[in-house]
Order: C-alpha cells, then structure tokens, then sequence
C-alpha cells in the first residue's frame, strides 16, 4: 500500500514538473485581428516556441512567423504580443517603391494576401540583430512599416511560431 502511494506522489512530481517544463518553452497564443490573413485568421491559436532564438546564435529566417511585443496601444492595450513575418533578416537589405517591398534589390511578394498601396521607405540595411517584419495582409501596418514598430531586434523575438491551427 506505501508502494504504491509512493509511485503516485512520484507520478503527481513528475506530471506537475513536466508542465511547468513545457509552459516555460511553449506558450500557445490566440490571434486577434486580420493582420495575418490569409496565413492565420482571426481566432486562429499558435504555439510558439520561446527558445527558438535566444541567445545561441539562432535568427529567423525570411518567411519564418514570429511573435513579437509590441508597445503600440491597441484594444488590448500596451505591451501585446503580435504575430508577423520576418521580410527581412540580418544584413538584407529592404526597400518600398512603387507599393512594392524590395528584399535585397528583388520583388518580395511572398506570403502577400494582395497588392495594397505602400508608402515609399529608403532602402535600409539591417544589422547583425535586425529584422523587418511585414503583415500578410499588408493593408494592415502594424509592422515594421509603422515607425511605432519599426525594425526590430531580435531579443525582441519572444519566439517562434511553431503549430497554428483553427477550431470550429
């Protein structure tokens, strides 16, 4: 009888060590808005891994979906986590002409939900920590487009997206 009370005490530590282990590297987010569509729709949830660049080395990639805190006040009010593409890695170069968006001197139209007018942006080159990020659905500019954003540093990356999907 011991034995066995035991092993559950031991299986309770374990489950409750392993959530805590997964919470602190998973965190799994519900879209707000339209900013993404067509990739994530309003509603959609994401699981974002927060290890995925810290500290070793590791940036994202063009294409990749990061998450981001934003400190632009929003219905959710200041400090919202938002979730965007990277258009631009470290040392790439980016550029809007002509409601065009320009990665390293090419058309980047990837990922686009469709042509929307852009104001124009002087070519930036990025540093060894910056990104560009950009809204699939580019009517919205909340992105790096929008001063209040900006390019971004990678430590402000709270991670990647790993896993979307939609209920209902």
């Amino acid at each position: 009888m011991c034995r066995r009370a035991v092993i559950y005490v031991l299986a309770a530590v374990l489950g409750v060590a392993a959530a805590l282990a997964v919470t602190s590297v998973f965190t799994v987010m519900t879209v707000r808005g339209t900013g993404m569509e067509p990739s994530l729709t309003d509603g959609s949830s994401v699981l974002i891994n927060r290890l995925a660049y810290t500290g070793d080395g590791s940036v994202p990639d063009v294409g990749e979906l990061i998450a981001v805190r934003s400190y632009v006040y929003g219905e959710d009010g200041e400090g919202r986590i938002i979730v965007r593409r990277v258009a631009g890695a470290p040392g790439d170069t980016v550029e809007i002409r002509d409601n065009v968006f320009y990665l390293n001197g090419r058309p980047y139209e990837e990922y686009m939900k469709e042509p929307v007018h852009m104001d124009d942006m002087k070519r930036i080159k990025l540093g060894h920590d910056e990104l560009f990020v950009l809204s699939d659905n580019r009517k919205s500019s909340m992105d790096s487009r929008n001063e209040a954003i900006g390019v971004l540093k990678i430590e402000d990356c709270v991670g990647k997206v790993s896993l979307k999907w939609k209920l209902g």
